[in-house]
């Protein structure tokens, strides 16, 4: 574990904190729009409160024991937040082996446990309550006890209503559903079925609408099979990255049934692997990045159908051409990439923009300054991005020969050189630690370290003066490392530490609204 803490850095290095960079005109037209609500690629809530004037954060409750002198980080605290029925829903997960699925109105009373797991006996690996899955009308959630081990359960909201889903590994043995996503009005998960003596172990994709009847599996996916992490819903279909023998790793897609469920495209037939990552939705398109093992980093568009997926741009392997990243989708068309240039340590920001008729149009928008650059290892890199409104955030660290990066750097760009700036520093400097960037309407907060503090709660509405802490929750030279932010009506919920207690469930509710005044 390694984190830093000093005063804050000068803005002033190579950019001042809101100052833009150059860039050649950009036409009227060109400019991004605000992004539809629910984008995929910002953790923008469903619902729209206006502007509002934040309020205090205050601790909600103190369930979890002490921590002593552990990071908080790897200390028991609330996670899996989720918003559902108007109420905030997470879980809970202590040492001992008991969990819980918890609910609360942001009131200390009103935070209370819906169902309770006992502790398994100490021969048995508890089961963590995880994946907290609004779909529609309920709450699907992984968890175990001692009679069924780890399946999937399901809640309305009230203990009474929450109860197992369907016992798919019968007995004490594990399911343990994993990559809980919610389809439309279906939940669809995956379940790894482990190997014997005389097989190897296979991956399964399931559909539920919450009852045991409707509890199925939807396609055997082959033996020595996995999924890939990257995945993205473009209407009612899922694409994601998956791996097996005979295809290696490459994009796939499913409606939640049988017939729906399939490989896009091949695009290197046979064992060979694209390696597809990044995916992001351009409207009714999916953008994603593939690497090859020669080095070869392609841009791909698909709408679903093999002859539909067509490559944009290739990055052959060189100095300039290092690390292609895809960052969020403004207003539906304008999708974002970096580059990292090994020879100035340097990164560029590209936009790629999708016009009416489907054709895309390529901009180097700005080449963002490094004041390390003369340093060895001082390679530029995105940590978490998002969109808010208009705009996209982004976090921009400078690597070190170490795990831990020696600059973090929060930066927005409206599609213009002029657009492109510094708006803080430090954001966290640990490696086991990163800031998280949450959507608030056309704000953002976010975790900063200031002059005096530790890394403690900032909003941001993309401007130098619209920069700042809110609240120095562990007061003085301490951090709370605020994270998990989930948004409930017109509160925000999230988890953060402070002087007397570890990582809690905190809330901040709004002050009033600016625009009734």
């Amino acid at each position: 574990m390694s984190a830093w803490r000093s005063a804050v850095l000068l803005c002033s290095l190579m950019v001042g904190c809101g100052g833009g960079l150059p860039e050649e005109a950009i036409q009227e037209d060109e400019r991004p729009q605000a992004r539809s609500p629910g984008e995929e690629g910002t953790d923008a809530p469903e619902a729209q409160w206006g502007r509002v004037e934040l309020g205090t954060a205050n601790l909600v409750r103190d369930i979890f024991p002490p921590p002593g002198d552990v990071p908080p980080w790897l200390t028991p605290s609330p996670s899996s937040l989720v918003e559902f029925r108007g109420r905030l829903y997470f879980a809970t997960n202590f040492e001992d082996g008991r969990g819980g699925l918890w609910r609360s109105d942001g009131s200390g009373s009103s935070t209370v446990p819906v169902k309770e797991f006992p502790a398994p006996p100490s021969s048995v690996s508890p089961v963590p309550v995880s994946e907290l899955t609004r779909v529609d009308t309920r709450l699907f959630f992984v968890a175990g006890d001692a009679a069924h081990g780890g399946e999937l359960w399901v809640s309305d909201g009230s203990t009474r209503g929450t109860k197992l889903v369907k016992d798919v590994t019968p007995g004490p043995g594990d399911t343990l559903p994993y990559n809980l996503t919610a389809l439309g009005k279906t939940l669809l998960f995956f379940r790894f079925v482990p190997g014997t003596m005389d097989a190897p172990g296979r991956t399964e994709l399931w559909r539920s609408d919450g009852t045991e009847a409707g509890t199925v599996r939807v396609r055997d996916m082959g033996p020595d099979s996995s999924l890939i992490s990257s995945q993205v819903i473009v209407g009612s279909t899922l694409f994601f990255v998956f791996t097996d023998p005979v295809n290696g790793t490459e994009l796939w897609k499913t409606d939640g049934t049988e017939a729906g469920t399939a490989l896009v495209r091949d695009l290197r037939p046979g064992a060979d692997s694209s390696n597809p990552f990044y995916l992001r939705a351009v409207g009714q398109e999916v953008f994603f990045l593939t690497q090859t093992s020669d080095g070869m980093s392609e841009l791909w568009r698909t709408d679903g159908s093999s002859s539909g997926t067509v490559l944009v741009e290739a990055f052959p392997p060189g100095p300039d051409t290092y690390n292609p990243r895809l960052l969020g989708v403004v207003g539906g068309r304008c999708l974002y990439l970096t580059l990292t240039n090994l020879s100035d340590h340097r990164l560029s920001l590209y936009r790629f923009r999708v016009d009416e008729t489907g054709a895309v149009s390529k901009r180097r928008i700005a080449v963002l300054p490094n004041p390390f650059a003369g340093q060895p290892d001082a390679d530029p890199y995105i940590t978490r991005f998002t969109v808010a409104g208009s705009k996209l955030f982004f976090g921009l660290a400078i690597s070190t020969s170490g795990p831990a990066p020696r600059d973090v750097q929060l930066w927005v760009t409206d599609g213009t050189g002029a657009g492109t700036k510094l708006l803080h520093r430090p954001l966290s400097m640990s490696d086991e630690f990163e800031t998280q960037l949450y959507t608030l309407d056309d704000r953002i907060l976010f975790s900063g370290i200031g002059e005096g503090t530790g890394l403690e709660l900032w909003v941001s509405d993309g401007t130098e003066q619209g920069t700042r802490m809110l609240q120095d929750v562990h007061v003085g030279p301490g951090s709370s490392y605020p994270s998990g932010f989930t948004r409930v009506g017109s509160s925000v919920f999230f988890v953060a530490e402070d002087a007397t207690h570890g990582s809690e469930l905190w809330v901040l509710p709004p002050r009033s609204s600016l625009a009734s005044q």
